[in-house]
């Protein structure tokens, strides 16, 4: 399934050397980021707190990331970051698929037991979410979970009939 895709890691090497996120780019990064009160609430163990937060947020609205997050980068700056600070982007990407992928199981869960608003609900969300990853400010593999995501949703929706 599209999950199992979306566990796989990057194993592309690059330079070691540290970046930053462009003084732009971080100034933006000041308003409140779309995703993290649930990123938070996750990374906390609190499921229940992210899935609801993650179908709060407002996937159009920017930043989608806290200011310094390395999800924030582009792809040269990615290709430019240490090995640790790569690993670092990478664990932040895994669970950000993990909250998307539990979100997208309550659609199914929901859908399971006849509850299409909520299911509907659930997939649109998630579907919302991988567009707002498919922006070229991101690194290629960002862009890649996005459109994983969107896809997964796509094929959710029209088995409820969206």
């Amino acid at each position: 399934m599209a999950v199992t895709i979306l566990m796989a890691g990057c194993g592309k090497k690059s330079p070691s050397s540290s970046t930053t996120l462009p003084s732009a780019q971080a100034a933006t990064a000041s308003s409140s980021p779309a995703a993290q009160p649930a990123l938070t609430a996750w990374q906390q163990g609190d499921k229940a707190a992210a899935v609801s937060s993650f179908l709060a947020a407002d996937w159009s609205a920017r930043p989608l990331f806290a200011t310094g997050s390395t999800l924030n980068l582009t792809e040269d700056q990615f290709k430019a970051l240490s090995e640790t600070d790569r690993h670092e982007m990478l664990t932040q990407l895994a669970s950000l698929k993990q909250l998307a992928a539990s979100v997208g199981q309550a659609g199914l869960d929901a859908a399971s037991k006849g509850d299409v608003t909520q299911a509907r609900k659930d997939f649109t969300s998630v579907k919302q979410f991988g567009a707002a990853l498919e922006s070229p400010n991101y690194t290629i593999l960002v862009q890649l979970v996005g459109k994983a995501f969107e896809k997964m949703s796509d094929t959710e929706l029209a088995k409820i009939g969206q």
